[in-house]
């Protein structure tokens, strides 16, 4: 199984389309998902505020190592573990609710069964309005993004090679319940 999903790091037009979408006034905990050689790392960084917290999830040894190497800051946390287990160490660092989740997971390459489970760990952890934010470079996962979160908005970011989708889901609050419908109730 490839743990790289990109021929050439990221743009900084892809980066910047990415992190516009974090408003770092309610960015208290900021979760990135396979974040390669720390390309979207640096960016988020410079967007988040002094007291925020980064949490990085990367399975790649190599990676792993750059990042650590290359980032000293005390607002980020690396862990070398699948984003699968993210409960665990979520636990551990006392994290109930994460702001945002930056993912670079290649999902279309990967089984249905690991994607369908990360996601739903993310799911479960984002806050009310918290947002997911995915790029790809294929729109195959699109109908999967609408099950999993219900609502999604898709840029395109032509200047990247290749050129990136950024799909961004909101939670809302009625996604893991649905709400009660009101005919039972009896005026």
């Amino acid at each position: 199984m490839r743990s790289t999903g990109s021929v050439a790091p990221s743009s900084r037009f892809l980066c910047k389309a990415i992190v516009e979408k974090i408003d770092p006034s309610n960015a208290d905990v900021v979760v990135e998902l396979g974040p390669g050689d720390g390309v979207i790392t640096r960016y988020i960084l410079e967007r988040l505020k002094p007291e925020s917290r980064l949490v990085i999830f990367e399975i790649n040894d190599v990676f792993v190592a750059k990042i650590k190497a290359n980032f000293q800051d005390e607002r980020l946390t690396v862990i070398h573990d699948s984003a699968e287990n993210m409960g665990q160490h979520f636990k551990r660092l006392g994290i109930s609710q994460v702001n945002y989740f930056v993912s670079g997971i290649p999902f279309v390459m990967l089984p249905e069964t690991l994607t369908a489970s990360i996601t739903r760990e993310c799911l479960k952890f984002l806050s009310l309005h918290g947002k997911f934010i995915q790029f790809h470079y294929s729109p195959l996962l699109l109908k999967f993004y609408k099950k999993v979160f219900g609502n999604f908005s898709v840029e395109v970011v032509p200047l990247n090679i290749p050129p990136a989708l950024v799909i961004t889901c909101e939670k809302k609050l009625f996604q893991d319940k649905p709400p009660i419908k009101n005919s039972t109730i009896n005026p």
